[in-house]
């Protein structure tokens, strides 16, 4: 055998060898199979389960292995993309610690990928976790409320362009002042049994917007109330949107005598659907009494008429300024672009004229979250911090949501309109205040240096 026959065998030999470790690993054992039961399961039981079982949200079931086995393509696919679980902080960019974060991590992203491309194997039985006891579809995940306050009915015709209508005053029977823990809004149809709604997905409310008495007028997305009266309850619903828990120590007053007016964007789904929301309301003990005061409503990036996004253009970058009246806690992120938004940007420019960013995220018209901030991660912004938002629009055919590109695009209520909207709720602080939380901060920060040091 010649020199180099011999020398090209040993490297295919090499070869070989690298793979056969490659395969088997370094222990020399085959690689574990990824299963259902040990590997899925528990995936599935925190991020996916709480929309995907009977009675919730999600049009299908993956309580069980024989429910999420003919997905297991799909479910692929979509955590891929990373549309689903529907979370779409950007993981680079910004602030990363999350109340009630269910996104998944690369690791298990890739553990459903080979799951799926091995053939979606049970596995052994015995390794699954035990079942969570789900609330029933009907109940309320804040617990029994104290309060409920309904819509009147309204009748969402079977085709139609988006619905849009203002309801109330409606009473809320309130006798004394109380403050708000925790408050849902649900939708309930009133014509269709509940295994139909199982199937069907609870997607006729796009969002419906509340409050206590008229709206509060804005200039440029400026509230104009004095501190000390921005703690009335308003809320805005949207479509897919958890429920709101405002921050322990912090108080949103729901007033005696207040009546609920309801302002509603609602879809046509094929046939006509009679539909009413639910307003569920969990309140603090009567004598408790804040240390903070959150406000009720705050808008930023509202620049109205300027929002121009001309047919087939992609990449239409628009920026919006909002400036805070006060210092403060901003305890949450929720962008609101409608079809054509395809990615917000909130960067925090202080009063020194430094600027860090707060968060990115992409944005699906079909999944309105609200990511709310550990409250020790929340934003803690002087007074005079100017919030700039930044979104970028898609009005091509690359982009599912949007019905004819052809067109131009620009502010208005309805879904194929578009919107620029940023609303965080803020916890503002007095002076005294402000100088507590960032001193808690600072010695925070000075813990985790030396735990790490250690």
């Amino acid at each position: 055998m010649c020199f180099a026959h011999r020398v090209g065998l040993a490297v295919v030999c090499l070869l070989v060898a690298a793979v056969s470790n490659a395969q088997t690993g370094a222990s020399g054992r085959a690689p574990e199979v990824v299963t259902f039961s040990k590997d899925i399961a528990p995936i599935l039981q925190r991020s996916c389960q709480t929309c995907h079982r009977p009675g919730a949200l999600a049009p299908m079931s993956f309580l069980t292995y024989e429910d999420t086995r003919p997905w297991a393509r799909a479910i692929k696919l979509k955590t891929e993309r990373r549309e689903m679980p529907p979370w779409f902080i950007e993981k680079n960019i910004g602030i990363q610690r999350f109340k009630n974060d269910p996104s998944l991590s690369d690791e298990e992203i890739a553990a459903i990928g080979a799951w799926a491309d091995a053939g979606a194997p049970r596995g052994d039985p015995e390794d699954l976790p035990p079942p969570i006891e789900w609330a029933d579809g009907n109940e309320w995940s804040i617990g029994t409320p104290d309060l409920v306050v309904s819509s009147p009915e309204m009748l969402v015709p079977a085709v139609s362009a988006d619905y849009h209508n203002e309801f109330g005053p409606v009473a809320t029977g309130l006798a004394a002042d109380r403050y708000i823990k925790a408050v849902e809004v649900r939708e309930v149809r009133l014509a269709e049994p509940r295994e139909r709604q199982s199937g069907f997905g609870l997607f006729t409310i796009h969002h419906l917007a509340l409050n206590c008495g008229a709206w509060v007028p804005t200039t440029g997305g400026q509230v104009d109330l004095p501190l000390e009266q921005r703690d009335g309850f308003r809320l805005t619903y949207e479509i897919g949107q958890n429920a709101t828990v405002y921050p322990a120590d912090t108080g949103v007053v729901l007033e005696s005598g207040c009546e609920l007016n309801f302002s509603v964007h609602l879809f046509a789904s094929g046939e006509p659907v009679p539909v009413r929301a639910d307003v569920g309301f969990v309140f603090h003990p009567a004598d408790w009494k804040p240390k903070y005061v959150q406000s009720g409503f705050t808008v930023a990036g509202d620049i109205g008429d300027g929002l121009d996004i001309p047919g087939g253009a992609s990449s239409v970058r628009v920026d919006g300024y909002y400036m805070l009246p006060q210092g403060g806690l901003m305890t949450t992120y929720e962008p609101h672009m409608h079809a054509a938004g395809r990615r917000m940007c909130a960067e925090a420019i202080y009063p020194d004229r430094s600027r860090g960013m707060l968060n990115c995220s992409a944005y699906d018209h079909n999944w309105a979250r609200v990511y709310v901030y550990e409250d020790d991660a929340a934003p803690l912004l002087p007074k005079g911090t100017v919030i700039h938002i930044i979104g970028w629009y898609d009005n091509t055919p690359a982009n599912r949501y949007v019905v004819d590109p052809r067109n131009w695009t620009g502010w208005g209520n309805r879904s194929v309109d578009a919107m620029f909207l940023m609303f965080p709720k803020m916890t503002y602080l007095t002076d005294e205040q402000f100088s507590e939380v960032q001193a808690e901060r600072e010695a925070q920060r000075s813990r985790l240096a030396g735990n790490q040091n250690q």
